[in-house]
């Protein structure tokens, strides 16, 4: 039997037209990351003063988590991005997990407080998944006003070790 052009032979390859190559990843400049982490940080303080205030009131624990979880969230992604950022990009993960993952690994060797928040802001992401999709329990107020604590200490932790300024309080006072 030939592999010729008889009837057994295989039909001709089809031919695709060669994609064209993505654009190369450009990364983050310094000076974009700076920026971009001082704007991550001012939202941890408007989510922290907001937490705060709602734990004082201490009617709605729930959405005191949540503030306090995202206080966390963006101070760790200012810290990321502080550091230097990861990926191609150099810039903060988009996934809460993979944030929470990066910072972890951010702050493992730290001393003291630092060293254990990244198990803080793994232990908060829980609680506020409790707080926002739990049909059955929730966050009580005690638990709460802890978790707002341990968010101020976060975001003290993360301003001193990487010299973020807090812009955000001031305004919020008036």
């Amino acid at each position: 039997m030939s592999r010729g052009r008889g009837k057994d032979a295989h039909p001709p390859r089809k031919r695709h037209a060669n994609r064209p190559r993505p654009a190369p990843v450009v990364p983050l400049s310094d000076t974009e990351r700076a920026i971009k982490a001082q704007q991550e940080f001012e939202k941890a303080m408007i989510h922290l003063i907001e937490a705060e205030r709602i734990a004082e009131w201490g009617g709605a624990p729930n959405a005191c988590v949540h503030s306090a979880y995202y206080a966390m969230h963006h101070c760790a992604s200012a810290a990321l991005l502080a550091a230097g950022g990861v990926g191609k990009r150099r810039d903060v993960p988009q996934s809460h997990e993979h944030v929470i993952q990066y910072y972890g690994n951010l702050v493992a060797a730290e001393p003291g407080f630092l060293g254990q928040s990244g198990m803080v802001l793994s232990r908060a992401r829980t609680d506020r998944m409790v707080a926002d999709y739990d049909l059955v329990r929730g966050v009580a107020n005690r638990d709460a006003s802890l978790i707002v604590k341990e968010a101020r200490q976060f975001v003290d932790a993360c301003a001193a070790k990487w010299s973020f300024e807090d812009r955000v309080t001031d305004e919020l006072d008036d």
